[in-house]
């Protein structure tokens, strides 16, 4: 590219930095006083024991190392657990920044097999960002996080937590019942996101944690870290086809959709398939009016990060002609910097491998518009114009029987038999 597109100077939005916490005890101390016996506290054993875990372990690590160095904090505390440090290396790194925590460690909570636990624990770790994180700097913004192995917690925590002002989406990310999050077990959610404008987000990596019902990558479970980390949009595809298949936009009109952490090459070929199979089968689901990736294109944006690095010298030239062949990329992708992983995106780096056509809304314009931001007129949800699930008959394609017979008024029984063509 020339060098005059090779920096962006405007405002940035980062719609994925992820934050956690130092000790569990910031979080638990948010409980009731009887969840904070339940699980107890660290210490009180011998041996440094006393307390459960909050989440179960992340079973695949990068063996170089998970997150930045630069992002340990002093004292040698978790990466992304410093309130202060996040500013200086998210906020402070440009000029005009806004930043989406997103949760790190916290994500995982669908995967808790005690649902009760899970549902207090989502509250406390909701109350914690609030009071922890939010009031550290009013550039953070972040997403309520949600149960959603109970729907019905899940949606009650929606409106709860999300009637915060700074609260701007609500996260998704390991599937609490093995379930495509298009199934209607989950629909208690969506109706409650976009009862409060919220985007649902979707986050890749939730699922690669032993406890949870569904895998983290589609066909099984791979034996390797960069097996996972190349995989990791494939989960992401079986949701957001369920999502467009079974309806949820239909039945949803104005729930909006965010996937982060996927990167983009799979966009365009997920849709030139699906596209190709709903033409010749959408009498299976007449309520998918349209093609797929007109819903994709309305109801769905993307992160940048992880940014697809093709590694010859036209790289970045091969990526943006293959986002180009699906149509619109520049509306559907938002910055994100993935913040403090260890695949963590550079603004100046992704500026560099998009075309400056692309930088403002990449930047900043398309999450401004996505996000339910605290000066952003909330959009009421519609009427459904169809009826989700409803199969509608055509009498198209019935083939009448060979043989009928009709009762007569004096009892007796006639045959018919349809005339020979």
């Amino acid at each position: 590219m020339a060098d005059e597109e090779r920096s962006y100077r405007g405002p940035v939005i980062d719609v994925c930095a992820h934050h956690r916490w130092a000790t569990q005890v910031e979080v638990t101390d948010h409980l009731p006083e009887g969840w904070r016996e339940h699980i107890g506290r660290p210490g009180t054993l011998p041996g440094g024991a006393g307390a459960m875990p909050l989440l179960p372990a992340q079973p695949w690590r990068n063996p170089t190392g998970d997150y930045l160095p630069s992002a340990v904090a002093g004292d040698n505390l978790p990466a992304g657990s410093s309130p202060e440090l996040t500013i200086a290396q998210v906020l402070d790194a440009g000029p005009e920044r806004r930043g989406i925590l997103s949760h790190d460690r916290g994500m995982f909570i669908p995967a808790v097999p005690n649902t009760y636990r899970a549902s207090a624990v989502v509250s406390a770790i909701n109350d914690w960002t609030i009071e922890r994180w939010l009031a550290a700097d009013d550039r953070f913004f972040s997403l309520v996080l949600v149960p959603n192995q109970v729907p019905g917690d899940g949606a009650a925590e929606i409106r709860r937590a999300g009637a915060h002002e700074r609260m701007v989406g609500a996260l998704l990310a390991a599937n609490g019942l093995g379930k495509p999050f298009g199934q209607p077990a989950y629909h208690p959610i969506y109706e409650a996101a976009a009862g409060m404008d919220l985007p649902v987000v979707l986050h890749t990596g939730g699922d690669a944690i032993p406890d949870t019902l569904s895998h983290a990558t589609a066909g099984g479970l791979p034996s390797t870290f960069g097996e996972v980390s190349a995989l990791a949009f494939s989960a992401i595809m079986t949701h957001v086809q369920s999502l467009i298949v079974q309806g949820v936009f239909e039945r949803y009109p104005n729930l909006r959709l965010f996937v982060a952490g996927a990167g983009t090459a799979w966009i365009p070929a997920l849709f030139f398939r699906l596209d190709v199979n709903w033409r010749g089968l959408r009498r299976e689901v007449p309520w998918v009016r349209r093609p797929p990736s007109e819903y994709f294109g309305d109801h769905v944006r993307v992160s940048t990060w992880p940014l697809d690095r093709p590694s010859d010298a036209d790289g970045a030239e091969r990526l943006v002609r293959l986002l180009d062949a699906f149509g619109g990329p520049e509306d559907l992708l938002c910055f994100a910097s993935g913040y403090p992983y260890w695949n963590t995106d550079d603004a100046s780096d992704v500026a560099a491998r998009l075309p400056a056509a692309w930088h403002s809304k990449v930047f900043h314009d398309n999450a401004r518009r996505w996000f339910r931001w605290p000066d952003s007129e909330r959009r009421r949800p519609p009427a459904p114009e169809v009826e989700v699930g409803d199969m509608p008959a055509t009498g198209e394609g019935e083939t009448p029987p060979a043989r009928r017979t009709y009762p007569t008024e004096d009892g007796r029984e006639v045959e018919w038999v349809p005339a020979a063509d």
